[in-house]
């Protein structure tokens, strides 16, 4: 992965599945490369609002800070990334391991972190602020590219030398737009960055399950097979002259005519999906009376949203019970992992 960064401006990350929290692994240890350090240095993530910015980087690069003081932006910015709430952990994980990273380095070396969507209400929340969020929701890649793009073009005109790490999850990082299974193409924000920056960008698929097949293997388990018969949990390499690279390439909702080469760069194998870490929850999440916080938030947000769409029902009512288990961290294995086993297994026997 940083040895795309000689060709390349830009590295798009298919994130996996944004609970899965071993990934993210991988990604600080990305991040806290001296190369990308000194190389690099920034990186946009799908999950998260634009509106966190500057308050973020802010925070990001105060080396001053106690662990207790750490917790508790971090926390906030965890309740407030998007709306209603982002419940997975995901998001937390990465910038308190950017917090570590940064504590580290020099004031001109810290990474900065650019939260890129658009799913946010800044403010007290009102009824027109969260229709504004909603309808944002029907163009949210060109906006989410739009926001990269700009901050990005404007890093390049203070240092032609810039570069730039890009998380997105699933379709967000594919090269070209996929047919959403209605007949229209839905927009990425891989494809807009690959227009923006022709030969310029390169994106990495993260091993994960078949979202085509219901949480099944890739390629029938093959890959995933061949891995295992090898034994290697950390591995990487360009799908060109590659017989990964010329497999049919496997995306929900609808068929295409891509292979994998076509729409990614390159592939990442970190560990197995038996070793995957599926997370839930951020710890003290619902405490400090944000409870009561999110009850309003999720109203407001369905009263808009059913009015939107003229329709006549009760709000969803929300579970004290299982909201509260949001207080900390529950991790899992894949709910599907026996049938990703025997997918597998075939090619073994």
């Amino acid at each position: 992965i940083l040895s795309l960064f000689e060709k390349n401006d830009v590295v798009i990350l298919c994130e996996r599945d944004h609970r899965e929290m071993a990934q993210y692994k991988l990604m600080l240890e990305l991040i806290g490369d001296p190369y990308f350090v000194n190389e690099v240095g920034v990186v946009f993530a799908e999950v998260g609002g634009q509106n966190l910015n500057p308050a973020l980087n802010a925070f990001l690069q105060n080396e001053d800070l106690s662990e207790k003081e750490v917790d508790r932006q971090v926390l906030d910015f965890q309740r407030n990334c998007i709306f209603p709430l982002w419940e997975k952990p995901n998001f937390s994980t990465l910038i308190k391991g950017v917090y570590r990273i940064n504590k580290n380095l020099t004031p001109g070396k810290k990474v900065k972190v650019y939260p890129t969507d658009i799913l946010y209400v800044e403010g007290e929340p009102t009824a027109d602020k969260v229709e504004g969020e909603i309808k944002n929701m029907m163009v949210r890649d060109s906006l989410i590219a739009n926001y990269i793009v700009d901050r990005y073009s404007a890093m390049k005109k203070e240092n032609p030398k810039s570069k730039a790490l890009v998380i997105m999850n699933y379709r967000h990082a594919y090269r070209y737009d996929m047919a959403s299974g209605d007949g229209k193409k839905t927009a990425n924000v891989g494809r807009f960055l690959f227009d923006a920056y022709p030969e310029r960008v390169a994106n990495v698929l993260i091993n994960c399950y078949n979202n085509a097949e219901k949480f099944g293997a890739i390629s029938d388990g093959k890959w995933d097979a061949a891995f295992q018969l090898t034994k290697l949990e950390n591995a990487g390499f360009s799908f060109s002259h590659s017989p990964f690279g010329d497999d049919y390439f496997e995306s929900w909702p609808a068929k295409n005519n891509f292979t994998y080469k076509d729409v990614f760069t390159g592939f990442a194998f970190y560990m197995p999906i038996e070793k995957f870490e599926m997370g839930m929850g951020v710890p003290h999440l619902m405490e400090d009376g944000f409870y009561d916080e999110y009850v309003k938030r999720n109203a407001l947000y369905y009263e808009v949203l059913y009015k939107m769409l003229n329709v006549s029902q009760p709000i969803p009512a929300l579970s004290k019970e299982k909201v509260m288990l949001l207080n900390e961290t529950r991790v899992s294995k894949l709910h599907t992992l026996d049938q990703v086993k025997t997918s597998i297994e075939q090619w073994l026997k």
